[in-house]
């Protein structure tokens, strides 16, 4: 009985603890960056600093699965470009159909060439979220949706470091994105946040890039393992529909240390105290 009243005890504890991570709300944090080229050049990322911690220790996506993407449509009757500087100076369509794309500042380095007026690949997609200038982005138009699987070089685990495990950056700070946690199967995992408008704090920077003719200040959002829920992922599952006002973001973590945080520590005493008590309960009832 007194196993079982253990054990009843260690999982409302633990069910408590689950419970507080669903209110979570995304942190800031402040980013440290290189610029080369003014809002439409390069913009590197050279680390990121939160409660007094700095790292520049990243985990980049190197796959990509595009599950849903409203395809572009394109007019054979009419000329058209994706770059509305280009439209304006030619006199051709601006066609801004379709939603996620990849986008670039206008005189920024790039993997590949955006891709324009195609529905971006997910090799595509996967190479423009993949590298520390966070002037190669994703950009999407609000009109349609998207839903992607992005899977990171590395596995994401919990640890007592003090810094959110996914750091997201978003071009206009005007727009919401859906984010979920994903195993390595593509398996949606935890729980699925809307990361708001409202919670962004300025990254300190702004961009222009190819696909818009002004230039935009640049957001952020940290997400932590506790806030999606998990305890270890292997990517993220990103969303927006038309209510979400196109977020243009990029997305990365930052690779787990190898220090375990307390929560862990402390299910792990409990699990090796069960184990001993169930021992010596043994040796008594022989």
């Amino acid at each position: 009985m007194r196993i079982q009243n253990l054990s009843t005890a260690i999982l409302v504890t633990i069910g408590s603890l689950l419970a507080a991570s669903h209110a979570a709300q995304a942190a800031n944090f402040t980013t440290n960056l290189e610029k080369n080229g003014g809002p439409e050049g390069d913009i590197i990322l050279k680390s990121v600093t939160q409660n007094g911690k700095t790292t520049s220790d990243f985990s980049f996506v190197n796959k990509a699965n595009i599950l849903e993407n409203t395809p572009i449509k394109l007019d054979p009757k009419k000329v058209e470009t994706a770059d509305p500087e280009e439209a304006k100076i030619k006199g051709i369509v601006n066609n801004n159909s379709g939603d996620a794309s990849t986008d670039k500042g206008d005189k920024a380095s790039s993997p590949m060439a955006v891709s324009g007026l195609k529905d971006p690949t997910n090799t595509e997609i996967a190479a423009f979220m993949g590298n520390k200038n966070l002037n190669n982005i994703i950009d999407s138009e609000g009109t349609g949706s998207f839903r992607i699987n992005m899977f990171f070089d590395s596995l994401i685990t919990a640890d007592s470091l003090g810094i959110d495990n996914i750091l997201v950056w978003e071009r206009g700070m005007n727009s919401d994105l859906g984010i979920q946690a994903i195993d390595a199967s593509g398996k949606v995992i935890g729980n699925f946040l809307k990361l708001l408008r409202t919670q962004q704090a300025s990254a300190g920077y702004s961009i222009d890039t190819m696909e818009i003719n002004n230039t935009q200040k640049v957001g952020s959002w940290g997400v932590s393992l506790k806030d999606l829920g998990v305890a270890s992922l292997a990517g993220v599952q990103v969303f927006a529909n038309s209510s979400y006002g196109g977020p243009d973001f990029k997305v990365m973590a930052r690779k787990s240390q190898n220090v375990p945080e307390p929560g862990a520590l402390l299910g792990l005493g409990l699990v090796a105290t069960m184990a001993y008590k169930y021992r010596q309960y043994k040796q008594i009832a022989r």
